[in-house]
Order: C-alpha cells, then structure tokens, then sequence
C-alpha cells in the first residue's frame, strides 16, 4: 500500500527531521507492505510438524495455539530460514513498489524526478540481537525495532540521531515517523509497527457500511474525495472503522517513553491492492 503524504513537523524534534531531509509541508510516500501470504503460508507449513514435534518430546504451553521449536532443532532451522525468505521478499516487494511510484512519477513530472528512500524496516519477524551483552531472539508480532541516537546497531548515517521508525495509520487517518528513545531498553527497543485492527475483515465487512466508510474519510465536502473503485463495499475491510485510533496510540508509545514523534503525515491519497 503506497500512501502520498503532507508531513507536519514535530516541534520538539526538527532538528532530528532536518538532519533526515525532512520539512513541514512536504510530500512523501509511505509504502505498507510485507510479503503478501507467504508468510502466513510459511507458518502454516511449517505448524503442523511443529506441532506433531512438542506432543512428541512433551512441550507445551498454556496456549495450546502457540508453537514453537528449539532453534538447534532441524524443524526450527527450517522454520527460520523460511521465515528470513519471507523477509527477503517483503523487501523486493517494498523497492519494487518504489519503483513503480518513481517511475509514474517520472511520467507526470518529467525525467529530472527522483525521489529517495527514508528508511525501509521490517515488522512482525524474529531477529537475533545482542541485549546487556547476551543473544537473544527477540520475535516481534505486529511490532517493529526502534533504535535511539548511539545505539551500535544503527546505519551509521543515523548513528547520530537514532533511525526513522515508521507507525502507519488507516486509510482516513494519519501516519507518524518515530524515533526511538533510550528508554526504549527496557522494551527491547520495540514499538508497535501500526494503530493495529480493533476489528477482524469479516467483522468489519458486518458491521461497516459503504456510507459509513466514505464519511469516516471525507474530510471537507464531497469534492474532496475520490475513490476509483467500482464498489466501495470492496474497501471496508481496510476502512478507518477497523482500526484503533492511532493518535491515542502515538500517545500511549510516547507517553511509555519507547519512541518519540519526529512528523506527522497526514494522507492525501492512498492505493490500496491485494
């Protein structure tokens, strides 16, 4: 899902928003988007034997829907290295989604347009890292790393301020770029990676009307919004009404002292594709 943007400085941070080429008023586009189905596929392969492999050797947990597998064993290697893959195309498909933007935007505005890449990061994964000086497998479920000014694992272009963490909103709602702060340690450095559903798809598809959807992301009159859909029944599922508020969500991240608000982004247009 790429997402045109109007970005709204934070105040306390722009010298952090300067130092990542960032200003009030500038357009960006934020591109959701992972590795559609295959890692859900890869999960569902892989959870059977998984499965079969605890009854055998007598693990379990109080929830019987969560799996799980020693990492020396082969089920748990191999759940690995196919998880990493599903990492690994959710990145092609990103910088591919890029692409085409940059290129229609080349197509509108002329040869001279470029457009550069802020940051491109990961959410639900499991990733090996170093904490207090011992290895860890920290799993993130629909949570995304948020590293502070100083921290070694940094790119070095953002060693200085701490790397751009990204929380997208809804359709009708806006997005922030986060920061994430030293007290974030006690967390892991993780933060949440959206405002996160309050509802399912087909719970949504239930209880949301078409109109309900085109009023929640109707701003101003009716000229100002436009959906080139042929049903917008097709949207529901995706509609604001599915979603937390994401301001209060913003607040609950920065009030518990995990990341800090770098910009704003509020949507100007957003493409939505299966």
């Amino acid at each position: 899902m790429p997402e045109i943007q109007a970005i709204e400085i934070a105040e306390e941070n722009r010298e952090i928003a300067e130092a990542w080429g960032l200003f009030d008023g500038q357009i960006v586009i934020m591109i959701h988007s992972g590795s559609r189905a295959w890692g859900g596929a890869v999960s569902q392969y892989c959870g059977t034997d998984i499965a079969k492999m605890m009854r055998h050797e007598g693990m379990g947990t109080a929830d019987p829907k969560l799996l799980y597998a020693p990492l020396s064993h082969p089920l748990g290697q191999t759940y690995v290295n196919l998880m990493y893959s599903a990492l690994n195309y959710a990145v092609v498909n990103r910088h591919l989604i890029a692409y085409a933007v940059r290129e229609a935007g080349k197509d509108v505005f002329g040869p001279k347009f470029e457009m550069r890449t802020l940051y491109d990061l990961m959410h639900n994964y499991a990733w090996e890292e170093e904490h207090d000086g011992h290895a860890y497998f920290v799993h993130r479920k629909g949570a995304t790393r948020a590293l502070p000014a100083g921290h070694p694992d940094n790119p070095e272009p953002y060693r200085s301020t701490g790397h751009p963490a990204l929380i997208p909103g809804s359709m009708g709602s806006a997005s922030y770029i986060m920061v994430g702060s030293a007290e974030g340690k006690a967390n892991y450095y993780s933060i949440c990676h959206g405002a996160g559903r309050i509802r399912s798809r087909n719970a949504t598809k239930q209880l949301v009307t078409a109109e309900e959807v085109a009023a929640a992301m109707r701003i101003g009159t009716a000229e100002e919004i436009v959906v080139n859909q042929r049903l917008l029944e097709s949207l529901i599922d995706e509609s604001p009404q599915a979603y937390k508020d994401v301001d209060q969500i913003i607040e609950s991240v920065a009030g518990a002292g995990l990341a800090q608000v770098v910009a704003k982004c509020k949507p100007l247009a957003t493409v939505k594709g299966t």
